[in-house]
């Protein structure tokens, strides 16, 4: 094996052993403590709409503060570069190309209805699909009106994942 090949081989491997030291970390760590940290962050979060990534590829809390919000993932180097970007990038591109995320994936827009608001979800003609809590959203359809909860997946395999969260209560009211 060439100096080239064997470098490639490395990265190949510290790119395994990274995703599963993070793999043991989460599974050697109290499940108690670990809901504890979540909620105590989530308590925090002042009264909104929020998504909760929950995916490697999709780690962080969004607001959704905005009428509109859309996902997708930057381009590789093997793509030209975007003419828009999204609002927030999936950076699933683990060997350094797309996985199942697209440029420009999802969009999450806000409407009003019913004296308030809802947020709806809509599939941009994503290449692999975009599913709330396992139903594929139709990208020709209306969307899906989300609620509290919902299990978002830009893609089918659940990697790049988030939970769609509804913050209620006053952040100083909420005791960890």
């Amino acid at each position: 094996m060439d100096e080239t090949n064997a470098l490639f081989v490395t990265i190949d491997r510290v790119i395994r052993l990274s995703r599963l030291k993070e793999l043991e970390f989460i599974m050697s760590s109290d499940q108690t403590e670990r809901v504890r940290e979540i909620r105590a962050a989530l308590r925090r979060l002042e009264p909104g709409a929020y998504l909760i990534g929950t995916g490697p590829s999709t780690v962080g809390i969004i607001a959704l503060d905005d009428r509109e919000i859309v996902l997708g993932r930057p381009p590789t180097v093997l793509e030209p570069p975007s003419e828009s970007a999204p609002d927030y990038w999936a950076t699933d591109t683990l060997y350094f190309v797309p996985r199942e995320v697209s440029r420009r994936h999802a969009r999450i827009t806000m409407r009003d209805a019913n004296g308030g608001s809802c947020h709806i979800l809509l599939d941009l003609h994503s290449t692999c699909g975009t599913f709330v809590n396992d139903r594929q959203v139709d990208p020709d359809g209306s969307g899906i009106i989300l609620k509290h909860g919902d299990v978002i997946s830009l893609g089918p395999s659940r990697t790049s994942t988030y939970v769609y969260y509804e913050a209620t209560a006053p952040a100083d009211s909420n005791p960890s």
